[in-house]
């Protein structure tokens, strides 16, 4: 099967013209001591010991039926659609484990809420790679932070990375899709059922691939795709689906860095991509000495860099940044001749790269002491002289930054996010954040709850106003081992949550969901 991934297929045979392969006993000091079954990254910290709740993001689950969901509280006059959410869901195939939190076979949820009740149900994305490793009873390649099994030989090239579909999930004109980081494609799902219908090409120029996170124009009905490659250097490439149905996919080019980015901002005239100074290795990488995020390495020194793209066609700036880690993106919009554009930050991203990373000691059982939050933070650029500065909004730790849909690519005021009461990468509770005054909403669930991304469900009395409408996150409650939907009023969030959708079992850790007035 081909590899989706272009570090294999775009810059293999680059690597053998250097020797990277042939050199490959030279450079085992590179090569991580295996710290689990999966060569992930090696234990530094002394450990501490994990709730043996909190492990259970990282437990696999399987398919689940329609369900009716248990309802504690009363559900809204006026809430009625569906909650479509993917992440992970299968962690481990013939006693070899994944080594991050963060990686496994997509599993795409849906919460329908309708006249006070509610049903859930769960099912893996049927990629080629599922299906293959299902027949085969193991893993037959490699994931972005695990290495494929039977060691050097078998990671040589990349170790055949494949498209998990195990990210993002959106649903655009009537079509839910399910999308995985750095793919060509995307997996097409019908959205009553969740079975997987269909797999089609992302859109992009010469088979370049996607960030799992793409955005919709919530006043054009655009959808927005960026993404590219790797190789000898680093190629960026963007492409937009029309409402009418058409394609605009613009021609790529190459960027001056090559470095791991998981979002990007857009703006009616622009396209912003903050190319923060993680700096990926390939050669360690192909040689089959390190997983792809093993060969990320975070560089503060070198500083951040903003690729400004005009959606015009007209060439791309590069404008100098101080150093932050951001995962997501809250949202960016213009203001006369200045762009604004809002994001977690974080000062180092050592929860995720380095010695000892929060997201894989928990896949040991393990709390690993390095889980420094992230703020909420602003880049302010000046159209005009292009250059930026960067502000903090307000303090975390925070992530998972969304806003009402409707604000996509225009001025916001509210954002919303998990939010912790410690400074740790595992939240618990969710903040609603004022962007203009930096005033800050929260509501803590508690030491023993996780609690994962809000989304934003719109009032349809006032299907325009930030503030009105609900949030609804996925959380795990340790005293049971079970999870649950938290439903918030937007208005009042640090009033607590108004109701609650119990479920009768697990869900690992889930990353993005989107919210449609659809019910199934």
């Amino acid at each position: 099967m081909k590899s989706t991934t272009p570090t294999r297929r775009q810059f293999t045979t680059s690597a053998l013209a250097t020797g990277v392969i042939g050199t490959a006993t030279l450079a085992t000091s590179s090569l991580s001591p295996p710290a689990r079954a999966a060569g992930g990254t090696a234990q530094a910290t002394p450990p501490t010991q994990a709730p043996h709740w909190l492990s259970l993001l990282g437990t696999s689950q399987q398919n689940q039926p329609v369900t009716d969901v248990r309802i504690e509280g009363t559900l809204p006059h006026g809430l009625s659609g569906t909650l479509y959410r993917n992440g992970p869901g299968l962690f481990e195939r013939d006693d070899y484990r994944k080594a991050n939190v963060l990686d496994g076979d997509g599993y795409v949820q849906a919460l329908s809420i309708n006249n006070g009740k509610a049903t859930h149900q769960a099912h893996f994305v049927r990629t080629e790679k599922y299906q293959d490793e299902e027949k085969a009873g193991r893993y037959l390649g490699a994931t972005w932070t695990t290495r494929a099994p039977g060691g050097f030989l078998a990671n040589l090239g990349g170790g055949g990375i494949r498209d998990q579909a195990g990210v993002t999930t959106y649903q655009v004109r009537d079509t839910l899709y399910a999308i995985d980081e750095n793919t060509t494609k995307v997996h097409v799902l019908d959205p009553d059922t969740l079975e997987t219908n269909s797999i089609i090409p992302a859109g992009l120029v010469d088979g370049m691939t996607i960030k799992a996170h793409t955005k919709i124009d919530a006043h054009t009905g655009d959808w927005i795709m960026l993404g590219g490659n790797f190789g000898p250097s680093m190629s960026i490439a963007s492409a937009v689906h029309h409402a009418d149905g058409t394609c605009t996919a613009a021609p790529a080019f190459k960027a001056p860095r090559q470095v791991y980015t998981h979002d990007f901002f857009a703006t009616e005239n622009y396209f912003l991509v903050y190319l923060q100074p993680a700096f990926f290795n390939p050669f360690s990488f192909l040689a089959g000495l390190n997983s792809f995020t093993d060969a990320i390495t975070w560089k503060p020194e070198e500083g951040g860099l903003l690729a400004l793209i005009p959606r015009n066609g007209e060439a791309t700036r590069y404008i100098e940044t101080p150093a932050s880690w951001m995962w997501h993106a809250l949202n960016a919009y213009e203001e006369g001749n200045t762009l604004i554009a809002d994001f977690v930050g974080y000062d180092d991203p050592e929860h995720f790269i380095g010695k000892d990373p929060a997201f894989s000691a928990i896949m040991d059982g393990r709390l690993a002491a390095n889980q420094i939050g992230g703020h909420l933070r602003r880049f302010v650029v000046n159209l005009d002289t292009h250059t930026a500065r960067e502000e903090r909004i307000a303090d975390g730790p925070f992530e998972f930054p969304m806003t009402h849909a409707a604000t996509a690519l225009r001025k916001h005021r509210y954002g919303y996010m998990s939010y912790g009461t410690h400074d740790s990468i595992f939240h618990s509770g969710l903040a609603r954040v004022d962007t203009q005054t930096g005033d800050t909403q929260s509501f803590d669930l508690g030491k023993h709850v996780w609690v994962g991304e809000p989304i934003h469900a719109p009032d349809p009395a006032h299907p325009l106003q930030e503030n009105a409408g609900w949030v609804i996150a996925q959380a795990l409650d340790g005293a049971t081992g079970k999870s649950f939907y938290a439903i918030f009023r937007a208005e009042n969030l640090s009033d607590g949550p108004i109701a609650k959708a119990h479920l009768a079992h697990h869900m690992p850790i889930s990353f993005h969901g989107h919210w449609t007035p659809r019910t199934t």
